[in-house]
């Protein structure tokens, strides 16, 4: 080897390391890169194969479902009820509700990386700040096996999912726990906003009621984890509090959302206002009923035949005495204490007037 050659081997073998290396880390990253995500091909339609063939969908009939197969109706015909809402919003209470309603099986946070059909201490335990609920793995007893179709990263990756997608692990995962619920089932989620086009189109037969929160409210709750964030705190690109899957789910929505992008924003609460709007804009569009918080604290009955009555739960009455000792007394609003309603209001406007760019409104 000549001396050029022994002097270049070295720099050339760091460089093609180097390469291989950055390769793998944009692959394994690239969903987490805003504008990464592949556009759909265009030209293009679903056509069925060769009827020559003999394969499945030949003649002219598309396949069911184009993806994950559609569930199938409960054989005791009970149509199972989704419950969308964001993180902090109430959530809690109302499956907690809907757990001490006759002829319900409520199933808590389904998607929750905790996997409470594991049983332990995550499916025993219960924040404190949830008044009044217990347990929240009991209606997960005897479904371990469902392990083999659950993934943790549902509460993190690809939480945007268009009527097209694809998950058949998911599907399968909320099928068996349809069908197994002794009774009707409700499943409180706070990691299926994003995907409501998908939930709509593998599970056509099920309902779904969507719950909100006022956002400024919401969001002195998901600091509650945090050191806490005054309203001259500066956002940095990667801020070390996540403010309760707040910049997580900006990191990978993004893709389809850019204006989420943290990178975009001086403040935390304009990445916090933005996912509640676009989730509220999904629930508004996909729910069959849509809920607030604050009406269901303020006239719990009232506001819950409503609900019973639309989706025919209880035989439409509502029996008080049951949910009363689940609701905390009510509480006065926090965030004027928090920043004036002028700092509240210049962010959220800024916000809008993104959405509204975005929407070609």
């Amino acid at each position: 080897m000549s001396p050029l050659a022994r002097l270049t081997a070295p720099l050339l073998d760091a460089l093609a390391r180097s390469y291989r290396f950055n390769a793998r880390w944009r692959e394994a990253n690239r969903d987490l890169i805003c504008g990464q995500q592949a556009e759909r091909p265009r030209g293009i339609s679903y056509t069925p194969p060769p009827a020559r063939y003999g394969c499945a969908g030949a003649g002219g009939e598309a396949a069911s479902g184009a993806g994950d197969e559609p569930f199938a109706a409960r054989a005791d015909g009970a149509r199972p009820l989704f419950v969308t809402a964001r993180f902090r919003s109430g959530s809690t209470l109302l499956w907690n509700i809907f757990r001490h309603t006759p002829g319900v099986t409520a199933f808590y946070e389904p998607l929750n990386e905790r996997a409470w059909f594991l049983g332990g201490a995550d499916a025993d335990a219960t924040d404190p700040t949830h008044l009044n609920a217990e347990r929240y793995g009991a209606e997960y007893a005897g479904l371990e096996d469902l392990a083999g179709w659950f993934d943790p990263g549902w509460t993190e990756r690809n939480l945007y999912m268009d009527a097209q997608s694809c998950d058949l692990r998911l599907s399968s995962y909320l099928a068996e726990l349809i069908r197994r619920a002794p009774e009707r089932p409700v499943l409180q989620c706070n990691r299926l906003d994003f995907r409501l086009p998908w939930l709509r189109r593998v599970f056509p037969q099920a309902d779904i009621l969507h719950l909100y929160r006022n956002p400024r409210e919401q969001w002195l709750s998901v600091q509650r984890h945090s050191s806490g964030v005054p309203p001259s705190r500066r956002l940095v690109p990667e801020d070390a509090e996540d403010y309760f899957y707040t910049l997580e789910w900006a990191r990978d929505l993004r893709r389809v959302f850019p204006c989420v992008d943290p990178a975009q924003h001086d403040h935390a609460y304009a990445v916090h206002y933005l996912l509640w709007r676009l989730s509220y804009l999904f629930g508004a569009t996909h729910a069959d009923l849509s809920i607030a918080y604050e009406d269901l604290m303020a006239d719990c009955a009232g506001t819950l035949r409503a609900v019973f009555e639309r989706f025919a739960i209880a035989g439409g009455k509502v029996a008080e005495d049951i949910y009363a000792g689940l609701l905390k007394p009510p509480e006065p609003e926090r965030w004027p204490a928090y920043a004036d309603a002028a700092w509240f209001d210049a962010i959220e406007a800024d916000c809008e007037r993104e959405l509204a760019r975005f929407f070609g409104a």
